[in-house]
């Protein structure tokens, strides 16, 4: 079995997306002297084998946000890049939940993977020490020829980032805008943000389409085909429902909860978007 054989597509001239067996996307961007990796996934196989395919360029490694499906495959990175706002809050080498959660995407999907989850996801090195860098909003990274902008979008966690990549118009927006966006956290929880501000940031982050960026690209693909980006309306729906929530004009349903045993969850929805939250967690705390 050869785990390293994930599945890549060019979605733009020097830009891949890199199918992490439906568990997550990661990103590959390639400038004249450096090479962003756009997160680590769940950590199956071999990711740095997979993109020395692609290049052999240095490696500057954005990270979007500390969940597990994101950041699993960090141990066999030297450093990394992520926002000072989700250190510590997450379980990032929780190799237990990494495997539950590529068990609940075979189980969602109903299809065969080449990897078995306890033996293919693997704790990190017993050596790994990755090294973080702070990720501000507005920094720049020079891939040599090619200048791509952080920027802040917390929501989903608190120190949750996208990223701008102007030669391409894409913005990679990781988990902050998907088909299934989990808020959910409420004033006291560590973790907290309120819809409210993750509405704010993601005006922000849409008053830019068609001047800087004008396609979407979300840390998974299962909303979206692989290697095409999100329909465009749904940051718009998006924004629309933060919106009904915090002007309290909204029609609330009760569904199952994500994970096998999790209990069931609130959510607003509209066209294909489907946003959890809980009605404590709506406003700012006063």
């Amino acid at each position: 079995m050869a785990t390293t054989a994930l599945p890549v597509v060019e979605i733009a001239k020097n830009t891949y997306e890199i199918d992490e067996f439906d568990c997550g996307s990661i990103f590959v961007l390639v400038g004249e002297e450096k090479a962003m990796v756009i997160d680590t996934g769940t950590g199956i196989g071999d990711l740095r084998a997979v993109i020395a395919g692609i290049t052999d360029k240095p490696i500057v490694l954005f990270v979007t946000h500390a969940h597990g499906d994101h950041v699993g495959g960090l141990g066999w990175f030297d450093e990394y890049y992520m926002n000072e706002a989700d250190v510590g809050k997450y379980a990032m080498e929780g190799v237990e939940f990494r495997k539950n959660y590529a068990g609940f995407i075979t189980q969602r999907s109903g299809k065969t993977y080449p990897y078995d989850p306890d033996t293919d996801i693997r704790p990190w090195p017993a050596d790994a020490h990755p090294v973080r860098h702070d990720l501000v909003d507005g920094q720049t990274f020079d891939l040599g020829g090619r200048v791509v902008t952080a920027m802040r979008a917390p929501g989903h966690t608190p120190g949750s980032m996208v990223l701008l990549d102007p030669a391409t118009r894409i913005l990679f927006a990781g988990d902050a805008c998907n088909c299934n966006t989990l808020y959910g956290t409420v004033p006291g929880d560590p973790t907290f943000v309120s819809v409210e501000t993750a509405g704010q940031a993601l005006k922000d982050i849409y008053a830019l389409k068609g001047k800087v960026w004008d396609k979407c690209y979300n840390g998974h693909h299962d909303f979206r085909d692989f290697g095409a980006p999100l329909d465009e309306e749904v940051m718009p729906n998006l924004i629309a429902i933060c919106d009904e929530l915090v002007s309290g004009n909204y029609e609330a349903q009760t569904v199952p909860g994500m994970f096998p045993g999790s209990p069931d969850r609130t959510v607003v929805t509209k066209g294909t978007v489907m946003v959890t939250f809980r009605a404590e967690g709506i406003h700012e705390p006063q």
